[in-house]
């Protein structure tokens, strides 16, 4: 094929923002020789609240996305289509009509799971659900997972030979170079510096919601500060769940915790940078049912943080145990949180070990450039004259 391979990519752009949105913003804005990338924006702009809804909005919108997809696929010379599918009934029964359609125009089709539910869901529909999950994946030239711990998702259900693991990929924050210039100017220290001076940080970023753990992070931090009265624990996100707020700010106040945790609220760009430069540890103790390959994670490991996380979902292959970081039980408490992470801040020189090795695992694995190389690559191969004979 002289000319460049044609991809037609069908997903949401932020906002609102979540991890599948991010992921497809990124990958339109992807440069690369050989495939060149256009846009179906299925996005629906109110909340992350109406995502796997049935309601006249989400219906229309599917209806008119379909059409589009018809449309602009006998218009234009495309060669594949990618389609991120879902993990609750509706949307993934949406995304399974747009794989079918695209078979039928016969154009390849990269299906790619950015979560470790699917299987669970498969398991707990009936028979219809099954064969029409099983028809339209085997319709997929390849099927892509976060990490290794997802292949075993699509076991059975579609050949070895298609599953392929594609990690997710962030841009640099910034936060590396924010510290490197502030060490320069002495403003600034190192996550292993701060964390030895009496002004350590504790990070928090994302949806706040009572299975991403930041309940339980505020109440180890409690626990903490008996022994470390100078530690600060920031968090940044918005709340999604107003009786989780409400608890958690009660436990606050009866803990007379106030002056000592920031709620900075959402931050991007440069309040992102400032925030992962603000801090000596990375926390997400989470068990959200969904959990994939978090963002935040990447990001954190960008700016070299320490990360005390769970292990779930793909992050165990992302965040190595005491390596790059702390990964405990998906079930633990706030005394294991606060345990794990005063033994952190404990020691210095692992702790920087720790920081060194994030930021190399994000330079080797997790930019955008090695992730859409990985990608792209699999659409070569899908869209190749050998592949196009089988």
């Amino acid at each position: 094929m002289s000319r460049k391979i044609r991809l037609f990519v069908v997903g949401p752009t932020p906002p609102p923002f979540h991890g599948v949105a991010t992921f497809i913003r990124d990958l339109l804005a992807a440069q690369h020789p050989r495939v060149e990338t256009l846009h179906l924006d299925t996005s629906d702009r109110r909340d992350t609240d109406n995502i796997g809804r049935w309601d006249p909005t989400n219906l229309q919108l599917g209806f008119a996305n379909l059409s589009d997809l018809a449309a602009r696929s006998l218009r234009a010379d495309i060669d594949a289509v990618y389609v991120p599918i879902s993990q609750n009934v509706p949307a993934f029964l949406r995304d399974a009509l747009f794989v079918l359609e695209a078979r039928a125009l016969g154009k390849k089709v990269i299906i790619h799971l950015h979560g470790g539910y699917f299987r669970t869901l498969y398991e707990q529909q009936n028979a219809v659900f099954q064969t029409a999950a099983r028809g339209a994946l085997n319709c997929a030239a390849a099927v892509l997972v976060l990490g290794k711990e997802f292949v075993p998702i699509f076991e059975g259900l579609v050949p070895d030979e298609k599953i392929h693991v594609v990690e997710n990929g962030v841009p640099d924050p910034g936060a590396w170079l924010l510290r490197e210039v502030g060490r320069q100017t002495g403003l600034s220290a190192s996550p292993v510096e701060a964390a030895a001076q009496t002004s350590a940080a504790l990070l928090y970023m994302g949806t706040l919601t009572r299975t991403k753990g930041v309940l339980e992070l505020v109440q180890a931090f409690a626990l903490l500060r008996a022994t470390r009265p100078a530690l600060r624990l920031r968090i940044a996100g918005r709340w999604a769940e107003a009786d989780l707020r409400n608890e958690t700010e009660a436990f606050i106040a009866r803990e007379n915790l106030s002056a000592h945790i920031d709620f900075v609220g959402n931050v991007d760009g440069a309040s992102k940078a400032e925030f992962l430069a603000s801090g000596s540890i990375f926390c997400l103790p989470t068990r959200y049912p969904f959990e994939g390959q978090p963002l935040v994670l990447l990001e954190a490991m960008a700016a070299g943080l320490p990360v005390l996380s769970t292990q779930h979902g793909a992050i165990p292959s992302t965040v190595l145990d005491g390596v790059s970081g702390r990964l405990l039980i998906k079930e633990c408490t706030p005394q294991q949180i606060a345990a794990a992470l005063d033994a952190m801040l404990g020691d210095e020189t692992t702790l920087c070990a720790m920081s060194a090795a994030a930021r190399q695992r994000y330079l080797e694995f997790y930019t955008l450039q090695v992730c859409h190389e990985r990608l792209f690559k699999i659409v070569e191969a899908a869209c190749s004259p050998v592949a196009s004979k089988s």
